[in-house]
């Protein structure tokens, strides 16, 4: 008979379609990106297989993740060892920003504003979706805003972006709260927040039920390979989501706002499955040096903190 959490697995899988390219993305986002970013395809079709995904699946995700540079590729003999690129590690590190933190820092009240009016058109299209990616909303045609809180340094970004000249920065305060609710309406709307929220209500009803069919089951149940395949989908279907999601402060957001109850489903679930998990990513694992090296110090910054496993202390 199978088990319940088997059966879970299986809806999960079935519950939206799943893109290998993303799929593997989110593995190495997750498992990998602070163990030195490379595994030999033959551990990489090891951990996917079970879940149903042939090894020609996971050959034309990650050739297709090499075009894209996302992914480099090193033949030792007759086995292909992919690592990530430093532009896939650089958006990894601006995915993890939005995906692990615990909570949302303070709000100063300050916002960042671009004005793309200098900019010609088919670059400012270019630019209003990357920035858009990166959490700012387009508050008019030519006016790109984010509330600080985001973090990023901008002018870093532009130089990045190939813009710091053509693009005028603004940093401006809001002292008026009398228009509150017309910049909260404005809020909603740039930032396509019901849709947003339509998401996070999608993956609390897919994920709630594990939550409780972990607490019953007995701890022999949750199985490393259980445990990973847990992960790996609980963290593929919240980074769907959480990359939509520009975070806004809680002060401009709509009240009873479901992305936090889906962090904190998230968190939970990620906390029992973690070390069970990892030491699964461990096993099966190969590199060109050999074993995975063991998470980085940052790794276990995640959601607020994360223990140890006993083969990583």
């Amino acid at each position: 008979m199978e088990h319940k959490l088997d059966e879970f697995i299986r809806s999960a899988l079935a519950a939206q379609p799943i893109s290998g390219t993303s799929l593997i993305i989110s593995l190495y986002g997750d498992a990998l990106s602070h163990r030195g970013g490379e595994i030999w395809l033959g551990s990489l079709t090891a951990l996917l297989e079970p879940l149903g995904f042939s090894d020609r699946f996971v050959r034309t995700s990650v050739f297709r993740l090499q075009k894209e540079n996302w992914l480099l590729v090193e033949k030792i003999g007759r086995r292909s060892f992919y690592r990530v690129t430093e532009q896939g590690m650089r958006q990894f590190r601006h995915a993890e920003s939005k995906i692990y933190p615990a909570e949302q820092p303070q709000w100063d009240g300050k916002w960042e504003l671009l004005l793309l009016e200098s900019v010609e058109k088919e670059e400012r299209n270019r630019l209003k979706k990357e920035l858009g990616w990166l959490g700012f909303g387009q508050f008019s045609t030519n006016l790109m805003a984010a509330p600080t809180l985001a973090q990023i340094d901008i002018p870093t970004l532009l130089n990045e972006l190939n813009a710091g000249e053509q693009v005028i920065y603004f940093r401006a305060d809001y002292p008026y709260n009398r228009s509150e609710a017309c910049l909260k309406e404005l809020v909603s709307s740039c930032w396509s927040l019901n849709a947003v929220a339509g998401y996070y209500h999608e993956f609390i009803n897919l994920f709630r039920p594990l939550m409780t069919l972990l607490r019953e089951s007995d701890p022999a149940d949750l199985t490393p390979q259980r445990c990973f395949q847990i992960k790996l989908l609980l963290i593929h279907f919240f980074r769907r989501v959480v990359l939509r999601d520009p975070l806004m402060p809680e002060a401009l957001l709509p009240t009873q706002w479901e992305g936090q109850i889906a962090r904190h489903l998230c968190i939970n679930i990620y906390q029992l499955v973690d070390q069970a998990a990892t030491e699964y990513v461990t096993d099966l694992a190969e590199t060109t040096i050999g074993a995975l090296p063991a998470p980085s110090s940052f790794y276990y910054r995640r959601f607020g903190g994360m223990a140890r496993t006993p083969t990583t202390s």
